[in-house]
């Protein structure tokens, strides 16, 4: 076969291995671009993790066993000076619970499940005594927010003598979350429900 019956195939050719070295090209880029992505996400959960506060959580009743203050300490770490705001909220005791009658789903979900709720009103705390928020948190510095004893809703049977007996001895439940520019960490904690002296917090994995 002559070179002149190929007609246009040599520009055919020309054309594909051109367009391969294209994709090749393309591909690698995309490659580079997804690493750089990647590592720059493993950097920002790295600075994360480092920036993550060291929380002490306390409980201290020395005043009474019916109200007392939750004292949350920031301890580290050392090169984060101040956080933004810290907002604390007392979770319920895990058990599931059926709506009937007149006890509704925001009945139940309004009412603190634990021995002890946050005062309403005091220390930034909302009408249900289930959460509250606080403005900046220096390191070495702590958060202080009053709690008193839990009361049992209307439907509670045995009211206040048998709802202290089903909590007797049951821990605080909590969740902490303290926020920087647009992060923020969450710990749990159990707080166990203490003597009229102060209680050192473990937290939960």
């Amino acid at each position: 076969m002559k070179i002149e019956e190929l007609g246009g195939w040599p520009s055919v050719i020309s054309a594909a291995i051109s367009l391969a070295v294209g994709l090749v090209a393309w591909l690698g880029w995309r490659t580079s671009v997804g690493a750089r992505r990647d590592q720059a996400a493993a950097e920002e959960r790295r600075r994360h993790r480092e920036m993550r506060p060291v929380l002490e959580v306390g409980l201290d009743l020395r005043f009474g066993d019916d109200a007392g203050v939750l004292i949350v300490k920031l301890m580290g770490p050392r090169e984060v000076e101040r956080y933004d705001w810290i907002r604390l909220e007392v979770r319920d005791d895990g058990k599931n619970r059926t709506p009937r009658g007149e006890v509704t789903v925001e009945a139940i979900r309004k009412q603190v499940w634990g021995p002890f709720r946050l005062r309403p009103g005091t220390d930034e705390a909302d009408r249900e005594g289930r959460a509250a928020r606080q403005k900046g948190l220096t390191i070495t510095d702590s958060c202080l927010f009053t709690v008193e004893r839990s009361t049992p809703p209307g439907w509670y049977g045995g009211g206040e003598v048998e709802w202290r007996k089903d909590y007797a001895g049951k821990p605080i439940r909590l969740r902490i979350e303290v926020g920087l520019g647009e992060r923020s960490w969450v710990e749990l904690v159990e707080v166990p429900t203490p003597r009229p002296v102060s209680r050192q917090a473990r937290f939960v994995d």
